[in-house]
């Protein structure tokens, strides 16, 4: 488990070798122990992906700034402080989805889905969505040629 989550659903534990798997199974074991079983559990083996990359992070974020600049050029002027995190709200919201909390009776409708829990792949599907969303709204986005999403895209080509 990631030192400082809470334990709910959706903990994982990441094993590196089987020398791990004795010291994670007090762990484990004891999770199993306290399970609320009110909601049934489900133990899903597969390997290990990291999360998105800082590459991708910086990246997008370099994106939000480019379409900020872009579009209020286009007319699309947003009035805010930093008019990129408004587009990284909306890009979100169309790409990535919203869901809904529940706390007790009260329900907090459409919550912006965050990019911090994409894998890699996802982040890149993400960024290809982005990417292709502002070609056709005539905003031309660089890509760093050192950039971790350029050398995906020289793998996808090649």
């Amino acid at each position: 488990m990631v030192k400082g989550a809470s334990m709910s659903q959706g903990d994982f534990v990441k094993i590196n070798s089987k020398d791990e798997v004795e010291k994670r199974l007090p762990f484990l074991l004891s999770r199993l122990e306290n399970w609320d079983y009110a909601n049934p559990l489900a133990i899903k083996f597969e390997a290990y992906q990291n999360p998105r990359s800082l590459s991708q992070n910086a990246m997008a974020h370099i994106w939000y700034r480019q379409i900020a600049v872009e579009m209020a050029k286009k007319g699309h002027v947003i009035k805010h402080d930093k008019p990129e995190k408004v587009w990284k709200l909306w890009l979100k919201r169309r790409f990535i989805g919203v869901y809904t909390v529940n706390i007790g009776k009260e329900i907090i409708e459409d919550q912006i889905k965050s990019t911090k829990d994409l894998k890699k792949g996802e982040m890149a599907y993400y960024l290809d969505q982005v990417y292709h969303w502002a070609t056709k709204q005539g905003v031309m986005l660089s890509v760093p040629h050192e950039s971790e999403y350029a050398a995906l895209q020289n793998q996808q080509e090649n």
